[in-house]
């Protein structure tokens, strides 16, 4: 079954939220499902290239080490996602809890509401966790 989602949320005739997720694997850089989107398909493999080399280096403690040193530990808080922001787009990866080795991918262009699009994001890997 495909994860591949596109939200769009509009509000009249104005966009508020297009969002497109993929999952990948932390081990390959290869993307796991079909990105019908030419754009978002390149710009999800290009981030999907770059994750063995991210989390194959990444000491797996570390980023409960940094939550801790800023209090969040002891609130049950930790880091779930990195988010990448540029001048056109916004990219989010989260490794998945129940899959291992898999991360959901986003990509979302820029002008669209942070808070907004991490929301949509969260709610796709909850239901992915929940399968």
């Amino acid at each position: 079954m495909a994860t591949l989602a596109r939200g769009r949320t509009s509000f009249g005739d104005q966009p508020l939220l297009e969002l497109v997720c993929c999952t990948a694997s932390m081990h390959s850089g290869l993307l796991l499902e079909d990105c019908p989107q030419p754009v978002a398909r390149e710009r999800l493999g290009e981030l999907a290239a770059t994750l063995p080399e991210l989390f194959g280096t990444l000491d797996p403690s570390c980023l409960d080490r940094i939550s801790e040193g800023l209090g969040d530990h002891a609130k049950g808080q930790t880091f779930a996602e990195i988010v990448l922001l540029s001048d056109q787009y916004l990219h989010v990866i989260q490794p998945l809890r129940a899959r291992p080795g898999v991360a959901l991918l986003a990509v979302s262009p820029c002008g669209v509401s942070v808070g907004l699009v991490l929301s949509e994001f969260h709610a796709r890997v909850a239901a992915l966790e929940d399968k």
